[in-house]
């Protein structure tokens, strides 16, 4: 195991082994020009250029020689390979169809990419599609402190959201648009739905408690949050190039939360300011603000705030503590005093309670009266042939008139009465589920189950059917062509006078 030098004459020996077999490549390439690899296994390499024929050099063209070379054989460049040298085949990908079989230029290939075709193209941003983002739709809630307005946006989000599978998978194939961010003491709680067939993409706006000693400073920062959507819309209008994908952030409808005990301590005030205004020669004192069950200084100045910006829904929250009489005869008062008030919601839509119903009743009459005429004709003919002295078809019997008049007026009376008792569409009742039971849908109470999804407990099944499916459109467009279209004249009226000065 000792080391050992080796010999000089071993060393000596190896290097000219080495010299001369570099000497035999140099000569052996020398003789032999070099060629291209051979890619195409003996076969004749596809041509090259813009079309499939042969083209002679400038050398034969000059000479006169480019006839007897078309007729020829290629060119040397062209020839099959006479090296004995042979490369691997590349495998043809897409399960041997390859899409550059039959072409004979990079021209030809269209819109095929130069790349290799081994490589897939289902990720390719020529066959990604981008996903149209859900519609938006955006709703204010708006009431009193301690209202229930916060309860009942948190069962909206509830009862509007996806089931888990949907959520889920609806997470997974599209994007999330970019979530509004809070404004002021206004809240954003987004939520992506699917109504009709249609993805909604929903944004609802908590906002503070209303207090009747601060609300005209509330009322001034509602307006501007309201009108700070529509000057977003403005502003994307005056860019030369606007962004793709602008949302619709305008407040589409507003729900204005009434508590029902607050009413009923509207209404008593009103009593109270009516009895001492009577025993007062007919005074009325300035302190008691009441229209109905509304507050002058409070809900109807919330109303006439909103009007032109957005459509306002009353709602009646806590059915569940009060009578199904009790909350009829709210909701009465309430309807009642809007119309008083000219602040009708319905008439922003186009809509009215009576219209269907008053329509529906002049046609029931005018058939009965024209069955009438007809019956009374018939018999006042077969009378007329029968009976000698009785008057004759010009004159009416005087004994008909009192029969014919009562019975229209017992007719008239008999549907009217059942008006009395109709309820008007709006204000809508709700329920909130307890909190303290977040597993449970409903409220429960010693004497039985107050479930909100039940139409005899409450309207938010109606609610929901009407404001976010059969509405929805509408307020949408009401809210782009009528409110925002009437805040721009009246902004650029403005900027015109100003320029004017």
């Amino acid at each position: 195991m000792l080391l050992r030098r080796s010999k000089s004459s071993d060393l000596k020996r190896q290097q000219a082994a080495k010299e001369l077999e570099l000497q035999r490549q140099r000569d052996a390439v020398s003789k032999s020009p070099p060629r291209l690899p051979v890619l195409y296994n003996g076969a004749p390499a596809p041509h090259l250029g813009m079309s499939g024929d042969n083209r002679p050099d400038s050398v034969a063209i000059v000479s006169g020689r480019a006839d007897q070379m078309s007729a020829a054989t290629p060119r040397p460049s062209m020839e099959p390979p006479r090296s004995s040298m042979s490369v691997p085949v590349p495998p043809i990908p897409n399960g041997g169809f390859d899409p550059y079989a039959s072409t004979h230029s990079m021209a030809h290939r269209g819109r095929y990419s130069y790349a290799s075709s081994a490589i897939s193209t289902i990720n390719s941003p020529r066959r990604v599609r981008r996903r149209k983002d859900p519609t938006p739709f955006n709703i204010l809630i708006v009431g009193t402190a301690n209202s229930g307005k916060t309860s009942f946006l948190e069962f909206l989000k509830t009862a509007l959201a996806l089931p888990a599978k949907k959520r889920a998978k609806s997470a997974m194939e599209h994007e999330e648009p970019p979530r509004a961010p809070p404004s002021g003491n206004f809240i954003p709680h987004y939520l992506e739905t699917e109504i009709d067939a249609e993805r909604i993409g929903l944004t609802l706006w908590d906002s503070e408690g209303l207090e009747k000693n601060v609300v005209d400073l509330q009322l001034r920062e509602m307006s501007s949050f309201l009108e700070s959507k529509f000057e977003e819309t403005f502003n994307e209008e005056m860019k030369v190039v606007r962004s793709p994908g602008v949302q619709d952030t305008h407040i589409h409808a507003v729900f204005l939360v009434l508590d029902p005990s607050r009413l009923d301590r509207n209404l008593a005030a009103a009593k109270v300011a009516a009895a001492k205004g009577q025993h007062n020669g007919g005074k009325h004192y300035q302190h008691a603000r009441v229209l109905g069950g509304l507050d002058e200084d409070l809900d109807l100045q919330v109303l006439r705030t909103l009007q032109g910006k957005t459509t306002v829904i009353p709602v009646i929250s806590k059915a569940d503590t009060i009578t199904t009489k009790h909350m009829t005869m709210l909701k009465r008062t309430v309807a009642e005093s809007l119309k008083k008030a000219n602040l009708d919601p319905l008439e922003a839509l186009g809509l009215d309670d009576d219209d269907d119903s008053n329509l529906d009743h002049s046609k029931i009459v005018e058939e009965d009266e024209e069955e009438q005429d007809e019956a009374f004709e018939h018999s006042e003919g077969e009378a007329g042939e029968g009976i000698p002295d009785s008057p004759t078809q010009g004159e009416e019997d005087p004994a008909s008139k009192p029969k014919r008049g009562g019975s229209m007026r017992r007719r008239k009376a008999e549907e009217e009465a059942p008006k009395e008792d109709e309820v008007p569409f709006l204000p809508l009742s709700i329920l909130s589920p307890d909190i303290y039971e977040p597993e449970v849908v409903g409220r429960q109470f010693p004497w039985g189950f107050a479930d909100p999804y039940n139409e005899e407990h409450c309207d938010f099944v109606r609610l929901k059917d009407t404001v976010f499916s059969e509405w929805r459109g509408e307020l949408r467009e009401l809210s782009r062509e009528q409110w925002y279209e009437g805040w721009r004249t009246s902004r650029l009226k403005q900027h015109g006078a100003k320029g004017r000065r």
